[in-house]
């Protein structure tokens, strides 16, 4: 009979027990899930953007091109382009740095702040558009090489090498030329977003210190009698950054001022903005 009852205890005691661990056990679920709660990124506010009408650009082929053997410069082609929607201002290190916080973009040591995101390669840009796609649930991408200049309107200019034939040393020297005019005297400091204005579109900055990562190509080609291309190979191992004038860098340079600009200028520094696909953004036409 003691054996019974010492018995009836202990299962009564595990029954207790389990019933107390299944009390328990919502409690534990539900600190989980508070904890999972607390890992889950905050929402980001939209970058700000202006919508930019459809229309053409006379554009120019950037790349090495040559006729008979010569090297000549492609003349402009008017190029439709397709309304898009861009950011207003460049991408900063603020938002850069949420990037890099949730492991999505590489540290490249310029910290936070205003200031545009510099010193970054066409590889971190894209990294970027990728990580803002996932947080937003739109897709954000560079824009192409024509978007940008349909963009940046009277704010970027040709330092192209004259149409004419050129020896070499006429050809870098008329390159040059352009792009130090088109410069001017413009100082290489930093300055926070919308530190050098407005365009006519009312996208800021364009055309200032910082050039800006596209995904359009550097391209190589033939030419013909009437300066149309007739031939012509992307080389994407080298892409176009727009600014006060063109540049064909490396896409896995960060600071083209100091190497790694296959055409043109180097540029003062490389950050970049994004286009937002899908409608909405300010209209401006």
């Amino acid at each position: 009979m003691k054996r019974f009852v010492l018995l009836a205890s202990i299962v009564a005691a595990i029954a207790t027990a389990s019933a107390v661990a299944v009390s328990l056990a919502p409690a534990r679920d539900a600190g989980q899930g508070r904890a999972r709660a607390v890992d889950v990124p905050a929402p980001i506010a939209l970058p700000e953007t202006v919508r930019v009408a459809a229309g053409p650009v006379a554009y120019r082929p950037l790349g090495n091109f040559s006729r008979d053997g010569k090297t000549v410069t492609p003349g402009l082609v008017d190029l439709p382009v397709a309304a898009f929607e861009i950011m207003t201002y460049q991408v900063t290190r603020d938002a850069y740095a949420a990037c890099v916080e949730e492991g999505a973009c590489v540290d490249v040591g310029t910290g936070r702040g205003a200031l545009p995101q510099t010193n970054v390669n066409w590889n971190d840009a894209t990294a970027y558009a990728r990580w803002l796609s996932g947080r937003t649930g739109e897709t954000w991408r560079l824009p192409t090489a024509a978007e940008w200049q349909r963009a940046a309107q009277d704010r970027l200019g040709d330092a192209a090498p004259d149409e004419t034939e050129l020896d070499p040393g006429e050809r870098m020297l008329s390159q040059y030329k352009r792009g130090v005019f088109l410069r001017g005297s413009a100082s290489p400091a930093l300055r926070p977003s919308g530190g050098f204005g407005a365009n006519s579109l009312g996208i800021s900055d364009m055309g200032g210190n910082v050039w800006e990562w596209t995904d359009g190509c550097m391209e190589n080609g033939e030419v013909g009698d009437d300066g149309s291309v007739t031939t012509r190979e992307p080389y994407c191992g080298v892409r176009v950054a727009g600014g006060r004038h063109r540049a064909a860098v490396i896409d896995f340079v960060r600071d083209a001022s100091v190497g790694g600009c296959a055409v043109g200028l180097p540029p003062d520094h490389l950050g970049f903005r994004l286009v937002r696909e899908g409608a909405g953004g300010t209209a401006a036409d």
